[in-house]
């Protein structure tokens, strides 16, 4: 079923992709990537999650201004997330299967998708490279997740494993 999924979500990428490329003529991503609506892990879900952690909860992705310090035993519900990162060049050394990329070809890798799956921008459109295939470098990258607590106050915090249950297979 995931596999199924992630073929779905890779043909609307692409499709989005290439509409977004023929508008901007975008070869490279921006030089902060925002990855609205990401999970970026196998098994990864928005549902109700427990604080393991302190954590401090702001208004936006990486904002200044502090709504809330939550305490560890906390319950959260995860509403969204993003995954910020800082897209880092790669060249092929060969023609990576189940993707467009060829030899010689320039990527950028935006950020760990799951399953072994990096997520890359090639030409203004996304694809995923496994592990198996090809080594990429890692990009910095953040997990900000938009949650609710349970007085209805919604906010941001920087996943990093302050929560527990964001893992439907455990």
């Amino acid at each position: 079923m995931r596999r199924v999924n992630r073929t779905i979500l890779l043909l609307l990428l692409t499709a989005a992709g290439t509409n977004a490329s023929s508008k901007n003529g975008s070869r490279k991503p921006p030089h902060t990537f925002v990855d609205v609506g990401a999970c970026p892990f196998e098994c990864c879900t928005y549902r109700q999650w427990t604080v393991a952690e302190k954590v401090t909860v702001v208004d936006s992705p990486n904002g200044k201004h502090v709504i809330e310090t939550l305490s560890k035993g906390d319950i959260v519900t995860g509403l969204t997330g993003e995954v910020i990162s800082e897209p880092i060049p790669a060249k092929a050394d060969r023609d990576v299967p189940d993707t467009p990329i060829k030899r010689g070809d320039m990527f950028y890798v935006l950020h760990y998708d799951g399953e072994g799956y990096w997520k890359v921008w090639l030409e203004g459109k996304i694809t995923f490279v496994h592990e198996s295939v090809m080594d990429v470098p890692h990009p910095k990258a953040e997990w900000w997740v938009k949650i609710k607590d349970s007085h209805g106050t919604v906010g941001w915090a920087l996943s990093n494993s302050n929560f527990a249950h964001q893992d439907a297979c455990e």
